[in-house]
């Protein structure tokens, strides 16, 4: 079955672009992760003072209504303007203009992202609205949106993009695994681009509860949060989202 089997391309990264707790775009991240700087902090997103984990790793002072459209902020998970920041940086880097490629070029430009999440924290929001009696405040684009395959084609659809629009969700390599299948596509020429990485956004207090029910989450470092994540520490006491 291997007979016509060639040797898989050369696959290189041409363009870097990231929104994390450390730092938002590709400078300020790396200097971060150098001289080791923690993400995580009390949370802010919303009220923590009933719960036993009241830190997490949130990306801040970041603004995502400069990345979408004003008719499209009500109905879309905050994973899509974290999605699309990083990826504009990565394009930018790559030098793509992405208005002047070719629809050949466009159907061979593919977009495969990892997500455990997706847009669990959009989901929660909407069904509050609902059990609260304020259906009219809920977005009726909430099933859509709610899923994981509704990111990749976001960024499909922001940059005019025809080829292959994959979402993969293992869990907590679900990143790892999506630039992975990224490349697999590049070296077999399935796909001559490729946009790919991974986007979770899953703070929400019934989320955060839900992890704590399964006592993964670290509730002793609340007072140090820059101390929670501990791996590799003899007194460990969970994980950090």
């Amino acid at each position: 079955m291997f007979n016509n089997f060639t040797k898989p391309r050369r696959v290189v990264i041409t363009g870097f672009g990231c929104v994390t707790p450390i730092g938002i775009g590709r400078k300020f991240f790396w200097k971060a992760l150098r001289e080791g700087k923690s993400g995580v902090g009390r949370i802010e997103s919303f009220d923590v003072s009933e719960s036993k984990v009241k830190i997490a790793a949130e990306v801040k002072n970041f603004d995502w209504e400069a990345e979408l459209d004003p008719k499209d902020r009500k109905n879309v998970a905050r994973t899509v303007p974290l999605a699309l920041a990083a990826a504009r940086e990565a394009v930018k880097d790559a030098k793509i203009e992405t208005d002047k490629l070719t629809l050949t070029e466009r159907q061979n430009f593919g977009v495969i992202l990892g997500t455990g999440g997706g847009g669990l924290a959009f989901t929660e929001k909407q069904y509050r609205y609902w059990f609260a009696g304020e259906e009219k405040k809920a977005s009726i684009y909430t099933i859509p949106a709610s899923t994981h395959g509704g990111l990749s084609s976001e960024l499909s659809m922001v940059f005019g993009l025809h080829g292959l629009s994959h979402i993969v969700s293992t869990g907590c390599t679900s990143s790892t695994d999506a630039i992975a299948y990224a490349a697999q596509h590049i070296a077999l020429g399935k796909q001559d681009f490729m946009l790919t990485g991974g986007v979770d956004a899953p703070l929400a207090l019934g989320i955060l509860k839900a992890f704590n029910v399964m006592t993964v989450l670290t509730n002793e470092w609340n007072d140090e949060p820059n101390r929670a994540s501990r791996p590799f520490s003899k007194d460990r006491s969970g994980i950090v989202l």
